[in-house]
């Protein structure tokens, strides 16, 4: 129940469910006569909407998750015994897939093989579990580790953690499968939208983790343009990622889940 809520929850607080919330309310002032109000409320429902579609907001919001954890090659990356991958890398197989779908965080995986194939790390923990909707498909772990063992990853080097559906629960099922099994500091591997938030919540659970990060979403280069303040639903859909894990960050504190 917890899960649904908060997806129900995220979705009314979000650019788009808010915009629309507001347009909604708008219509409900007009419809009770109440011009002046409705007008302003849908005005400013398509505005939130127009702000939050735009390339330049879409990158703000990014460009502050992603500034202070950028990418390294796997040469320039820290040793360790161990590193922990975060799941949010691919779909379930679930019918009428007969393989998972790999998704944009799919770098996490393919970052995670090669630096066990180049010696930078020694073990892979996998942590998540499947949500609530998606029960007949294979935990994301476990298709996780199979996708690392094709990628040349020995199974005896590869643990999974398959009970977790969000990132705190990432970070309580991985400090339970760790134990006191390694002493020293071990890689986090995510993207970089997810790394501030992800740091934080692994670090409040008690695990000494190194920032890995595999992929970030906004590159250098390119000159703005009239054409970036057009909307369009790739900016629609970064803004949501980056607002989410801004939002998420907060929460947490809140609930004393992150440092």
């Amino acid at each position: 129940m917890t899960v649904y809520l908060s997806k129900v929850l995220q979705t009314l607080v979000f650019p788009l469910g808010m915009s629309i919330a507001v347009m909604v309310l708008g219509l409900l002032f007009l419809l009770f006569r109440r011009n002046r109000a409705g007008t302003i409320a849908i005005a400013g429902g398509l505005t939130l909407l127009w702000v939050a579609s735009i390339s330049p907001t879409a990158a703000w919001l990014t460009r502050l998750l992603e500034q202070d954890y950028p990418p390294r090659s796997v040469a320039d990356t820290p040793q360790s015994d161990l590193a922990i991958v975060l799941g949010g890398a691919l779909g379930g197989a679930a019918p009428p897939r007969v393989a998972p779908d790999l998704g944009g965080g799919i770098d996490r995986v393919w970052f995670a093989a090669q630096l066990y194939r180049q010696g930078r790390v020694s073990r892979l923990l996998v942590v998540g579990g499947n949500t609530p909707w998606t029960p007949e498909a294979p935990s994301e772990a476990s298709s996780i580790r199979d996708l690392l063992v094709a990628w040349g990853v020995p199974a005896r080097d590869v643990d999974i953690e398959t009970g977790s559906q969000n990132t705190w629960e990432n970070a309580l099922g991985a400090r339970r499968v760790i134990g006191t099994d390694v002493s020293g500091p071990v890689l986090l591997i995510t993207s970089g939208t997810h790394m501030r938030r992800a740091l934080a919540t692994f670090t409040r659970a008690g695990l000494n983790v190194i920032p890995a990060t595999a992929e970030v979403s906004l590159t250098e280069g390119g000159q703005f343009t009239a054409l970036d303040l057009i909307p369009n639903a790739g900016a629609l859909g970064q803004t949501t990622l980056a607002f989410k894990e801004h939002l998420g960050l907060i929460v947490y504190r809140l609930l004393d889940r992150a440092e």
